[in-house]
Formats: structure tokens, C-alpha cells, sequence
């Protein structure tokens, strides 16, 4: 074994920590002409286990995740993972590609060794060969990642990952998401990660055009999600031009006065920068801090590029949802339609207390025929309109077909839904729309399939039509026709 080599790379020349890890490589290159060697060294950065150096000018992998493989799970555990046998290993990395690329034969043995820095895991050292790993080899390997760790720790610790990475890992999961709220999150966290700022506040307008903030993290959080309309709307005019603004710390003429609750309130540095897409600003970011610190270009540069990105994603994530519920619901009404209802109905988890009801407008096509479409369509919302505001919370509405309406509705029992049938039929008459519904209704019983419940939900709607049309029936209870007084 090569000790002065070692003694080299634990103290050795000036140098980085990528010649450090390719003098890692080198020494355990060192064994002849055996070219089946192919050792690499990866370093812990950003939640990843990245290739600093490795035998052969190509690299198999780089970037691997914790949790992929032997290597993995020796940076995961901390322990060595070692597959010495002449089988092949079963959850090896593909580093057979790079032994292919030195003429190697595939991959018989593998070694992953980890390196510490200071007790803490850096990274690990990892070694794969096309033929058995002996125990003297085996000792050299060990040597080496300790010899790296130690070289590591000399040099500073590990690398650092930069606030401009840390920002693209972030960005890039913004790219995968279409939840606003989960957005939202990751956007704050973000911005918390590459300024030294501890809270933070996402503006968003609302639909009458006030800011309002929607989500606020850190321990200033209360303060920010609080803060005054004043306050928001000022700091929407001085980054309204596509600027950030900054403040931190007392100066003798003090923070603008719109702030001055801000400030008082504990945040002792504060910055913003504007939500812009499509050429208009729809938001703010703020940032806020309870000790007073800068805010340098590079980090205000990160701020916007930043906001650029949550801008876009939200707008993204409102136009799919646009298009979600467009696609899920009745463009006359905005109810959920035919489809839409029998999902809901399928998804139900409180039958048998869901109860099924189905509306027809009494007298429909001939009113059409005389009056026109238009004035079917302003029959339809007009209906819509008064069901709907007969719902009670956790009820729901679809229209299901030309007239006829369909809702899920939480109760109690089959009196329950009954009484309920009766409270929509009379908020028909009471809207002054100019028509009559008839409802007919069932409860499930038991695990009833849906089928059949909509079978008996629409027996009982015919009963009515045949016992003259404008009431309520249960299916079950063939006694009666609920009617209530008429408008």
C-alpha cells in the first residue's frame, strides 16, 4: 500500500476539495495494469449524492438520490455496503457503463465505503470492479475515505451548496406542482432559503382587486399575515415597476410610515418584490426578519427570479384549475354535470345518511317551444340559482340533464330527506321563476348499489308526475305526495 500517497491527500498540497477527491481516485487506481477498476468519490449536496470525481473520463451517474442503491443506502446508514462475491450485485449503480467505457468487463464486486468529516457523513467513496475485491484492496479503500474525510475537514467542511442552486432545486419542484397552497409553500420556503431572512408573507389580489395575504411562515408570521392594507398596497406601489425594496435596522428618519406597524410589531428588516405575469403584478412576496440584516443585489436578484417563477406557477395552477372545472361542470349553471354527479355519488362515504334527489322542471319543453330557448336558459339558472340556495353545508347540486337537476344530500334518515325535498320544491315557488318542480328521493339502504338507488330516487320523481306534478315523493313511502303551499 501507497502510505505516502495517503499521507499526501490527508495533508497534503494546497488545494480543493476536487483535488482532494481526485487524488482519492488516484490511489485507488494504483494496482497495475488492472483496468476493472472504477472508483468514484460523491459528496452530499443539496439532498443528493453528487460525483465529485471518478475513474475514466465518463460518469454513470450523477445526482443520485439517497435512497437509490447500495450507495445510497451507505450514505443513508453510514454503514459500508459491500458485495465482494464473484456475483453480480443486485442493486448496484449502472457504474458498469463507465466500466464499459474503459473496456472493462460488467460489474462482479462492489464497495461503498463512507466518508466522515468531523463525524458527520460527507459523501461516500464507492468502488466498483469486474472482478473479486480482496481484503488487502479492501483495507485500501477503507484508509482512503478516511484520509478524504480528514482532507475535507481541512479545507472547511464540505462544499456548500450555492443560494443559486439551492434556488433551481426549489424552482424545479415549483415546475411539478398545481396545488396554489402547496405553491405557496414551497415559494416561502424558498425565499427563506437563500436570504437570511426568518419570515415570510405570499400576497395574492383577491377578486375585487384587494391584496390579501393567503400564507405566512416563520415567527413573524402572525405580523405579516396581519399586516395593515396600507402597508400591502404601499409596498405594491414601490415594487410596482418590476423593483425590490429593502429596509433594515433604525435610521434617523425612520421606516416609511406605512410600515410603522410592521416595525413596531418586531420585524427589525423587511423585503418585498412584486408577483408578476403577462405583464401585470398579481401579488407580493415579503420577507421579514427580527434582527436587522441586509439584503445584497445577489440575494435581491434570487428574490425576483424567484417571484418570476411563483408568479407563473400560480397563474399556471388557476388556469388547470379553470380548466378542471370547466371540464367538470354544466356551462349554463356551473353546476357539476351528468358525469360529475355519479362520481360524487360513487365517492360518497356517508351512505346510507347521503340521500339522492332528482328534480324535473315541471312543464319544460312546452314552455321552451312558446317562449323561446333564451328564456329556457334564464329558467335553468333561475332554478339552479333557488336549489342551490336551499343547500344546506355539505350538500351538492349537478344538473344532469335538459331540466332535470340532481343533488346529494347529507341527513339523517328518510324523514330528513323527505323534509329537505320539501325546503328545494318551495324554494322553486318562492323565487318567483314562473314554474313548478317535481322531486322524487331516496335514501340507500344498506351497501344499496348506486344504480338502484337512482332507480328508486326516480320511481318515486315519476310518481309525482303522475299524481299531478309540483311535490315531493319517498321512494318507499307510497302513502302520500308531499305539496306545500303554492306561490
Amino acid at each position: 500500500m501507497d502510505r505516502g500517497a495517503l499521507r499526501g491527500l490527508a495533508l497534503g498540497e494546497p488545494g480543493d476539495i476536487g483535488d482532494a477527491c481526485r487524488a482519492a481516485v488516484e490511489v485507488l487506481m494504483r494496482r497495475g495494469s488492472d483496468a476493472a477498476l472504477v472508483p468514484a468519490v460523491y459528496l452530499a449536496r443539496g439532498g443528493r449524492l453528487r460525483c465529485e470525481a471518478q475513474a475514466g473520463p465518463w460518469r454513470a451517474q450523477d445526482g443520485v438520490p439517497p435512497s437509490a442503491g447500495a450507495l445510497g443506502r451507505a450514505y443513508r446508514t453510514g454503514d459500508e455496503v459491500l458485495a465482494l462475491d464473484p456475483a453480480p450485485p443486485t442493486d448496484a449503480i449502472p457504474q458498469a457503463a463507465g466500466a464499459a467505457a474503459t473496456g472493462a468487463a460488467a460489474i462482479r464486486a462492489e464497495v461503498c465505503v463512507p466518508v466522515r468529516c468531523g463525524g458527520d457523513l460527507a459523501g461516500v467513496l464507492h468502488i466498483a470492479s469486474s472482478s473479486p475485491i480482496d481484503e488487502d484492496y479492501l483495507h485500501r479503500a477503507r484508509e482512503t475515505a478516511k484520509a478524504l474525510g480528514e482532507r475535507i475537514a481541512v479545507l472547511g467542511g464540505p462544499p456548500a451548496e450555492l443560494p443559486a442552486r439551492r434556488l433551481l432545486r426549489h424552482v424545479a419542484r415549483l415546475s411539478a406542482l398545481e396545488d396554489p397552497a402547496e405553491i405557496g409553500r414551497v415559494v416561502l420556503a424558498a425565499a427563506l432559503d437563500v436570504t437570511e431572512m426568518d419570515s415570510a408573507v405570499l400576497v395574492r389580489r383577491d377578486s375585487l382587486g384587494h391584496l390579501e395575504p393567503t400564507r405566512a411562515t416563520g415567527p413573524l408570521a402572525e405580523l405579516l399575515g396581519d399586516a395593515p392594507a396600507e402597508a400591502l398596497e404601499a409596498i405594491a406601489h414601490w415594487v410596482g415597476n418590476g423593483a425590490s425594496c429593502h429596509a433594515a435596522g433604525d435610521h434617523p428618519d425612520g421606516w416609511p410610515a406605512e410600515l410603522g406597524t410592521v416595525q413596531a410589531g418586531g420585524a427589525a428588516s423587511i423585503a418585498a418584490v412584486g408577483l408578476f405575469a403577462h405583464g401585470a403584478m398579481h401579488g407580493l412576496l415579503i420577507l421579514a426578519g427580527r434582527r436587522a440584516v441586509p439584503l445584497p443585489t445577489e440575494d435581491a436578484e434570487l428574490l425576483e427570479l424567484l417571484a418570476a417563477h411563483a408568479a407563473s406557477s400560480l397563474r399556471t395552477a388557476e388556469a388547470l384549475r379553470a380548466l378542471r372545472l370547466q371540464a367538470a361542470s354544466d356551462p349554463l349553471t356551473g353546476l357539476g354535470h351528468h358525469a360529475t354527479f355519479h362520481k360524487a355519488l360513487s365517492a360518497s362515504h356517508r351512505r346510507p345518511n347521503t340521500a339522492v334527489l332528482l328534480c324535473d322542471i315541471d312543464g319544460f319543453k312546452a314552455l321552451n317551444d312558446t317562449y323561446g330557448h333564451q328564456h329556457g336558459d334564464d329558467v335553468l339558472r333561475g332554478v339552479a340559482a333557488a336549489l342551490t340556495g336551499a343547500l344546506r353545508r355539505g350538500d351538492r347540486l349537478f344538473r344532469v340533464g335538459g331540466d332535470e337537476f340532481a343533488a346529494l344530500l347529507v341527513v339523517a334518515g328518510p324523514d330528513e330527506a323527505l323534509e329537505a325535498g320539501g325546503r328545494l320544491r318551495a324554494a322553486v315557488l318562492e323565487a318567483g321563476i314562473g314554474v313548478t318542480v317535481s322531486i322524487g328521493v331516496a335514501v340507500p339502504v344498506g351497501d344499496e348499489p348506486d344504480a338502484s338507488v337512482l332507480s328508486r330516487a326516480d320511481g318515486a320523481l315519476y310518481r309525482v308526475k303522475a299524481e299531478g306534478r309540483d311535490g315531493v315523493a319517498l321512494a318507499g313511502d307510497e302513502s302520500q305526495v308531499l305539496r306545500g303551499p303554492t306561490a
